[in-house]
């Protein structure tokens, strides 16, 4: 395979392998000291590989739907940048009612190559748009509207149903509403990419 061929298949499988909790092969895609950033945690491999945010629940339905991956290969093929579009959508309960939540998210992702494998080294979750409705149509889901005032609209639900899960969530997460933020992260990469 091509290196290209090598990172498709990572940034693909590390995302299969996290909802179907197969955390052997989950922890083999990262760098021993990657660093992964996501809306319920920042640390490394160990924070990360078999943990769940508060209101997930193993035992409802969690659903990743990938795009094709943008991938930028340095000129010594052994640095790569990857931005990887992806929607979530999971079950969960919100105020004893059955719902779904669907998050629009982007990662960034910097690969390296190790010992002649392609690892990720860092990834970090960029918010874009989430949504929230009944699993069952018509089934009301008692929200009140001042609960959610104030919550960004990059991540409104997901905050809205962590915090509901009795969870925290900070509202300093990387998100599209924030678009300067989002350059500097896109502009840390590309330095990190070309770097010598």
């Amino acid at each position: 395979m091509t290196d290209f061929d090598e990172i498709q298949n990572l940034v693909v499988a590390e995302r299969m392998y996290r909802v179907s909790h197969r955390n052997k092969e989950l922890a083999e895609c990262y760098a021993p000291d990657a660093n992964i950033h996501t809306s319920w945690q920042n640390g490394g491999v160990r924070s990360f590989v078999g943990k769940e945010s508060v209101e997930s629940q193993k035992t409802l339905p969690i659903v990743n739907r990938c795009n094709p991956p943008l991938i930028h290969i340095n000129q010594t093929a052994d640095r790569a940048v990857v931005r990887y579009p992806m929607t979530t959508t999971r079950e969960l309960m919100v105020n004893g009612k059955e719902a779904v939540l669907t998050s629009f998210m982007l990662l960034v992702e910097r690969i390296e190559k190790i010992n002649g494998e392609w690892k990720i080294v860092d990834m970090i979750s960029i918010n874009e748009y989430d949504t929230l409705a009944p699993a069952i149509p018509g089934v009301d889901l008692k929200i009140n509207p001042d609960d959610v005032k104030g919550l960004r609209e990059s991540y409104r639900w997901l905050a809205y149903t962590r915090m509901l899960a009795g969870g925290q969530i900070s509202q300093d997460l990387e998100g599209t509403d924030r678009p300067e933020s989002v350059q500097k992260i896109y502009d840390e990469a590309n330095a990190w990419l070309n770097c010598k």
